[in-house]
């Protein structure tokens, strides 16, 4: 069962299509969505990370044009453990990141759900396929593969209502004070709860039952099952999702692998899983 508007607790995210700690946060939403399902609803607002390259320039991180970020990804891969490739930075790096998150914006407009799929996608193209999510044959293909109505998408991008809503969705951002992505918004029947940057499951777990304390948290399904209603799934998520280590998903995954039940895909730094056809409907 799909969450929907009158669904009581609301978990916000502002972010960006090519931020890799919200690429990071991945594994996190995933098992936010496993464990409380219906019970909460997901929205993402669209903050505006970088405008335009020429007029950037991040002191903290020392970023200054596309080529500074490649080291940034990495260090932040082993930390948040999602894979990253940085071969985009030297073959079709994007130099601002708005036209990613007006494709967002024009999914939203048609389906929430089918938007948040799209936003995965967006993420996983850029930071692992090396797919330059600006342009738009990319945006138009990935709007395809999740179901999105490509026509209608098209045309909201061309008429001018993706960008008046994004500019909603910026001015929102601005309102708000955030200052870095993510950042969670969370509302509830009792309340709501602020947190800034990456956050662990616990942490949002935390602020989700001060919010709203009669959530019920559920019991994953097997692996398998996960993997076919998400695949493809990074390493990463399967470690979070189980509470294994890095090294035990791995090993669980690659068992799998060999059984011909999933098949492994490198990535840059790491490696993706999905169901082969015919076992997606295997407990």
């Amino acid at each position: 069962m799909t969450a929907t508007s009158d669904t009581p607790v609301t978990i916000t995210q502002y972010t960006d299509p090519m931020c890799t700690w919200c690429w990071g946060a991945e594994p996190i939403i995933r098992r936010l969505r496993v464990t409380y399902r219906n019970q909460i609803r997901f929205a993402f607002v669209m903050g505006g990370l970088i405008e335009d390259f020429d007029d950037f320039y991040d002191v903290k991180n020392d970023i200054s044009n596309p080529g500074d970020v490649a080291p940034n990804w990495l260090e932040a891969s082993e930390l948040h453990g999602m894979p990253v490739d940085t071969e985009i930075f030297d073959t079709d790096p994007a130099y601002s990141t708005y036209p990613a998150s007006k494709a967002f914006v024009a999914a939203r407009q048609q389906d929430e759900e089918l938007a948040h799929q799209y936003l995965r996608s967006l993420r996983e193209a850029y930071a692992t396929q090396v797919r330059n999510i600006n342009r738009r044959e990319n945006q138009i293909e990935l709007a395809r593969s999740v179901g999105l109505d490509v026509d209608r998408f098209k045309t909201v991008l061309d008429n001018g209502t993706a960008q008046t809503e994004f500019q909603d969705d910026l001015s929102r951002t601005r309102k708000a004070g955030v200052r870095s992505f993510p950042t969670y918004h969370i509302d509830g029947p009792t309340g709501e709860k602020r947190l800034e940057g990456f956050q662990s499951f616990s942490n949002l777990a935390d602020a989700l039952n001060d919010v709203a304390p009669g959530l019920e948290q559920r019991s994953p399904p097997s692996v398998k099952q996960f993997i076919a209603e998400f695949g493809p799934v990074a390493t990463q998520e399967v470690a979070e999702i189980y509470n294994f280590s890095r090294g035990k998903a791995t090993q669980t995954l690659q068992t799998l692998a060999e059984e011909g039940i999933l098949r492994k895909e490198s990535r840059g730094n790491g490696f993706f899983w999905d169901v082969f056809n015919g076992n997606a409907n295997q407990s």
